[in-house]
């Protein structure tokens, strides 16, 4: 199939069956998903590649990236929460006579850049819960036009129980020891009040608080449960105390149970709301790295006229912008931060892999296809094989129990000769024997792009190049103690990474005692569509008699 990439201010891609252009476009094989192979989708194919930022591919791969922390280093330490603060005095200093922040989202937005640069060091370099291992940031902005930022940490010791109290409170502090940070803390970390108290509130749904608001007491901070802990919300008889508000014109004493977590530090040093959670189970994982990598704000009404292929036109249609959105990028501040860095490694089958050519050059490119970083990694593998596999060398060593997922550890894949070449800078890596190689290691994580189960093969490959070390070929890859497979699902089989067919296989003979063919072939097809066997073929042939 011959594509024309076209580029334009939101760098789409464009495919038709006339000619190919690729000078703009760096990501190509992102933009190629399995539903795009739909033969129902006929006419020109519109894609929002992944290279635009903010966009759903876009934020799918930074989904994926912050996944692989969590494999990395497990579950986050701790989700904050920043959001920006219009009375800040380097916004208020600012404006002219009459004028308020959200006249001036310019200065809102270069105000809070400079805020989260500095608090991103405050956690970072700094350290003040800790030495940081990872973390992941994302900027998005509230309808009223105020940035927040999200950030997860992942510490290097994990926070004990006891811990807790010391960095993050649930409480007002004591107006008379502490009396600034009372007032921050009255001003930026109160929820509502809502409930009975004001129904008109924004978290209310059907009469209840979205965000389970007022939270129960607690003389302790609890860590049972599989979420964020319980913080530790003493009541006003318990030593806790009280503050006053207004609501609908109203004065309403309220306590501890409506206080948002924060920490003391932090709020006290950037004076705006800084709300700061513990990630205290596995399960919270996939709702932050979700909620962090949402996407933008969608305007909700009804379409007509775009066609569903036109992912650029959907997008802008339902894309909702405010005015300090526009200006940080305007600035081209960065939208997501991360560290340490991750590097996307592809997967395919031999073959396989995604080539741009023209008419001039098609045939040049058949026969001799760029090196991808798995092509790249098999000859790497190959380099340094050792002739004799007892007498190795530290480096040879070294490679041969080198998985295809790290090797943008040690190595640098250079997109000018298309191989992997050895790091110059970072730890010196020794074998387990003492043994010094002359290899580096840095903080970069690697990934593989995801793969979906339809497409079995590919996703086999996958699997196999995450158990297996040490592969110069594909034909190494489906090779199993000396005998090589006729696919890459047998051999992930013989590996044994895939379920066999065994209790399938019991299940066929023991229903061929008692039931008619017309029930057998019943049986085989909720089989087939509810139990996704092994190999469906074997199982139909060793009961079709």
């Amino acid at each position: 199939m011959y594509v024309k990439i076209e580029t334009d201010r939101l760098n789409f891609v464009r495919y038709n069956q006339k000619e190919l252009r690729a000078e703009t476009y760096s990501n190509f094989a992102d933009a190629l998903l399995t539903d795009n192979a739909d033969p129902r989708d006929v006419g020109q194919k519109v894609v929002l590649p992944s290279s635009f930022s903010g966009g759903p591919r876009y934020m799918h791969q930074r989904t994926q990236d912050a996944m692989s922390y969590v494999r990395k280093f497990g579950k986050p330490s701790l989700f904050i929460t920043m959001t920006g603060n219009p009375k800040w005095p380097e916004i208020q200093q600012e404006l002219f006579h009459r004028q308020q922040a959200n006249d001036r989202p310019d200065i809102v937005a270069r105000v809070f850049h400079l805020k989260k640069e500095a608090f991103s060091n405050v956690l970072t370099k700094e350290c003040i819960f800790g030495k940081v291992s990872a973390h992941v940031s994302t900027i998005e902005w509230q309808k009223r036009g105020l940035p927040h930022a999200h950030i997860l940490l992942w510490l290097a010791s994990p926070l004990m129980p006891g811990e807790i109290d010391a960095i993050i409170s649930a409480e007002i502090p004591n107006k008379d020891s502490n009396l600034r940070l009372h007032d921050i803390v009255v001003t930026n970390m109160m929820h509502g009040p809502c409930g009975e108290t004001n129904l008109s509130c924004s978290c209310m749904e059907d009469n209840r608080c979205k965000k389970d608001f007022p939270k129960d007491f607690s003389q302790e901070t609890v860590c049972g449960n599989d979420g964020y802990p319980l913080y530790r919300r003493r009541s006003p008889g318990q030593g806790g105390h009280t503050c006053t508000k207004i609501v609908n014109g109203r004065t309403v004493v309220i306590d501890n149970r409506w206080v948002v977590p924060y920490s003391p530090y932090l709020c006290d040093a950037f004076n705006c709301h800084l709300n700061v959670e513990v990630c205290n189970s596995i399960r919270v994982i996939q709702y932050v790295i979700k909620y962090l990598m949402k996407g933008c704000d969608m305007a909700s009404f009804v379409l007509q006229g775009i066609s569903p292929n036109d992912e650029v036109s959907l997008y802008q249609a339902a894309r909702y912008i405010s005015c300090s959105e526009a200006c940080w990028r305007i600035f081209g501040f960065s939208i997501h931060d991360r560290y340490p860095s991750v590097v996307q490694l592809q997967v395919h089958l031999p073959n396989g892999q995604r080539v741009l050519f023209t008419e001039e050059n098609a045939s040049e490119i058949a026969a001799s296809p760029p090196n991808t970083t798995l092509t790249a990694y098999f000859k790497l593998c190959l380099k340094y094989q050792s002739a004799d596999n007892e007498v190795r060398s530290a480096d040879e060593e070294f490679i041969q129990h080198l998985p295809y997922i790290s090797v943008s550890e040690y190595f640098i894949f250079e997109n000018t000769t298309k191989t992997w070449k050895p790091r110059k800078t970072g730890k010196s890596v020794q074998l387990p024997d003492g043994r010094l190689t002359n290899f580096k290691q840095s903080a970069v994580i690697g990934r593989i792009h995801a793969v979906s189960p339809k497409q079995t093969e590919c996703f086999y490959v996958r699997l196999l190049l995450h158990h297996r070390f040490n592969c110069t070929s594909f034909l190494d890859l489906r090779t199993v103690n000396g005998q090589v497979k006729d696919t890459f699902r047998d051999a992930c089989l013989a590996h044994g990474l895939l379920q066999d067919d065994s209790h399938w296989r019991r299940c066929m003979e023991e229903a061929s005692v008692s039931a008619s063919p017309y029930s057998m072939r019943h049986l085989f097809a909720v089989l087939l569509t509810s139990c996704n066997p092994s190999e469906p073929l074997k199982l139909w042939d060793a009961n079709n008699g």
